[in-house]
């Protein structure tokens, strides 16, 4: 039985623009003694979905739902006093990200990792001091630093100091949340060791939030990759960093410099969605150099893309030449041109998207273009977003059951 398994948890912010998607309908399972790395750009859940399993919500929350199984308790239907007391820090701790903002500046480190002590289990302080002085000890701080204030610390030393109070009531899971992003190259070495050497010496299992996919395959038994709110893809690390399935991972992935190569690292056109308006289908397909049918364009994303495309084209042979085109409803296009009939224009217009569906991934979503007695009517196929296809190894790509149909993996 898995020691965490998360199924369906959505966890969205109310704003003045609409409900944030921060965390939309995500599932994964965690292990005993294993490390699953989340692993995504700024913006797409991560520390959300870290937020959401430990309950820490702020007062705007509009939607938060779901199941967390905790060592086979749905912890979801816990009351808040109820969880605070069973979970939080006893079962479920977490190492925050920025561990000089995780620390209070005129409490000395010692009372610091001593104070989960006291408020959980009641513990005298001279012998919640004592434990911590012995926590500290355990992830490599010397028995002064339990006196010294955070501001005398190096940064190494106060990220051991957060460990030391996310392990000092001996939790199951630990959550670890940018452990290392302000460290030196070596500090992080040297925390990374620790948290292997404890995984190994005490069974524990991590969830390893991090930017950083080198730290990610080091650290991490399962990774899961986070796209606008959602997990793209999740498996056994050694398949998804060597053979992506995802058309993002693979992107992702490709981003990242190499130091036995000489290929140069490509970056991923674009910008992640508005998670207020989160567009249907695949999240990804705006910025996925392989999008298809399926894939979930819809007018206004079609008109937007056609517009752009005609400020950089208008004039040049083989563009079609249209005056005005605007979005009627969710999947339909209409045009119409000041000079040319709307059969001339809906020849072009067609023969326009045939030669250029490879080029501008958007085209490949027409479904049909009708001269009509005015305009020329361009109607859209209608997409779906993707589930996590697989069973071990998934990802949320339409590609995917399409290579699985014919037995062949996607490039």
């Amino acid at each position: 039985m898995a020691v965490l398994d998360i199924r369906n948890l959505i966890y969205w912010y109310r704003t003045r623009r609409g409900a944030v998607h921060a965390v939309d309908n995500i599932s994964f399972k965690l292990e005993q003694g294993e490390t699953i790395a989340v692993v995504g750009e700024s913006g797409c859940g991560k520390t959300s979905t870290a937020n959401a399993i430990l309950r820490l919500l702020p007062k705007n929350v509009e939607r938060y739902e779901g199941e967390i199984w905790f060592d086979g308790q749905d912890i979801m239907a816990l009351g808040n006093e109820d969880f605070r007391k069973q979970v939080r820090w006893k079962g479920i701790s977490m190492v925050l990200q920025g561990a000089l903002n995780a620390l209070n500046p005129t409490v000395r480190a010692g009372a610091q990792v001593a104070e989960p002590l006291i408020v959980h289990y009641d513990v005298d302080r001279d012998e919640a001091m004592e434990q911590a002085v012995a926590a500290m000890k355990r992830v490599g701080l010397p028995q002064d630093i339990a006196r010294r204030y955070p501001h005398e610390l190096s940064g190494g030393m106060k990220q051991r100091v957060v460990i030391a109070m996310a392990l000092i009531l001996k939790p199951k899971v630990v959550i670890l949340d940018e452990p290392t992003s302000a460290l030196d190259v070596m500090t992080q070495t040297n925390i990374i060791n620790l948290l292997k050497e404890m995984k190994a010496a005490e069974g524990l299992s991590y969830i390893f939030i991090t930017h950083d996919l080198g730290l990610a395959s080091d650290l991490a038994d399962h990774v899961a990759i986070m796209y606008a709110g959602e997990i793209d893809e999740i498996g056994p690390a050694d398949h998804v960093f060597v053979h992506p399935k995802h058309p993002y991972t693979g992107r992702l992935l490709a981003s990242v410099p190499r130091l036995r190569s000489e290929d140069a690292p490509e970056f991923i056109p674009g910008a992640p969605p508005d998670l207020t308006r989160p567009p249907p289908g695949c999240r990804f397909h705006l910025r996925c150099p392989v999008a298809f049918e399926k894939c979930g364009w819809v007018a206004e994303e079609f008109v937007d893309r056609l517009r752009l495309l005609q400020a950089t084209t208008q004039g040049k042979e083989g563009f079609p030449r249209f005056s005005e085109v605007e979005a009627r409803g969710t999947q339909m296009v209409v045009l119409r041109a000041d000079s040319d009939s709307p059969e001339t224009l809906a020849a072009s217009f067609s023969e326009f998207v045939k030669s250029g569906r490879e080029t501008n991934p958007f085209l490949k979503s027409v479904r049909s273009v009708d001269a009509k007695t005015k305009a020329v009517a361009v109607t859209l196929h209608e997409g779906a977003p993707p589930p996590l296809i697989g069973e071990e190894w998934r990802a949320a790509c339409w590609l995917v059951q399409e290579a699985t149909a014919h037995d062949t993996i996607p490039a």
